[in-house]
């Protein structure tokens, strides 16, 4: 297939090496300009195009980019998109970053706010996993223990296209229906950046409560914001030394009651320790 991404960040990136390791066409897009990601291009094996040149002839667009700049990009994509194109959005709302938009303050699931931009179907998927997991953690289908992604949408052949990418990608796909019940693996449930197999992210999907994402939103990043600089500068810039652990996926587990990943019970320990982490909140 041939593929387009808009977002260059390590979503993107990620996602550009992995297809085009698989034999996909990759072309790669940001606000920044061509010029400027074509040293996170190369490596990926993508073409760095600019912004309204991606859509041109692709099957597949994914768009990993802020929720907040998304009706930016709609108007400049604007009647450029044809009909046949699948739209992957892998976003979430961190009214920290995006600001508050009024709709999903409301109660409007994240995603159908974006397809409600978009004025057409879009898919999510990739977004309840964090970049180091997506990076380091994909394994071979059939793998015992393999990470599993949620992908909901409306429309159930582009859903399964996509479930097809995201087995390519290293993770177990979940067809997690319509999209207005995507706030189920929405930041910071428990479906959300958690590292769970398939049978756990159904089980945790069920679980989530609507009315408790925001504020395990807030108390995650809060946490978050108690470890140490190093941890986010790593995070980040996608550079990961060795023995690198993701706690962002240790916080997430505790604040939703969640076992301690195997062989992380001692990490798990030190977070709930230093950051004070009442996981029966």
């Amino acid at each position: 297939m041939k593929i387009g991404i808009i977002g260059a960040g390590l979503i993107g990136q990620t996602l550009a090496k992995k297809f085009s390791a698989c034999g996909h066409q990759l072309e790669l897009a940001d606000r920044k300009g061509k010029v400027a990601i074509q040293a996170v291009a190369d490596p990926a094996g993508a073409e760095a195009v600019e912004v309204g040149e991606v859509v041109q002839d692709i099957d597949v667009l994914i768009v990993s980019i802020p929720l907040v700049n998304i009706p930016d990009l709609v108007e400049t994509l604007k009647g450029k998109i044809a009909s046949s194109t699948i739209i992957v959005e892998t976003t979430n709302y961190w009214p920290h970053r995006d600001g508050n938009i009024e709709a999903i303050d409301k109660g409007m699931v994240n995603s159908v706010w974006v397809q409600q931009q978009f004025g057409r179907p879009v898919i999510k998927a990739f977004s309840n996993i964090a970049a180091y997991s997506m990076a380091t953690e994909g394994k071979a289908s059939g793998t015992a223990g393999r990470i599993a992604l949620a992908v909901s949408g409306d429309v159930q052949q582009a859903v399964d296209v996509v479930r097809g990418l995201v087995d390519e990608a290293g993770f177990d796909a979940l067809d997690a229906g319509q999209l207005e019940d995507s706030w189920r693996q929405q930041a910071c449930g428990p479906a959300y950046c958690t590292d769970l197999t398939l049978t756990e992210l159904i089980d945790a999907r069920k679980k989530a409560k609507k009315e408790e994402l925001r504020e395990k939103q807030e108390r995650a990043f809060g946490k978050m914001k108690e470890l140490d600089d190093s941890y986010f500068n790593n995070v980040v810039l996608g550079n990961y030394p060795d023995g690198f652990v993701d706690h962002a996926v240790d916080i997430n587990r505790a604040i939703n009651q969640l076992p301690p990943r195997k062989n992380y019970n001692k990490i798990y320990s030190i977070i709930e320790e230093k950051s004070h982490l009442n996981i029966k909140k």
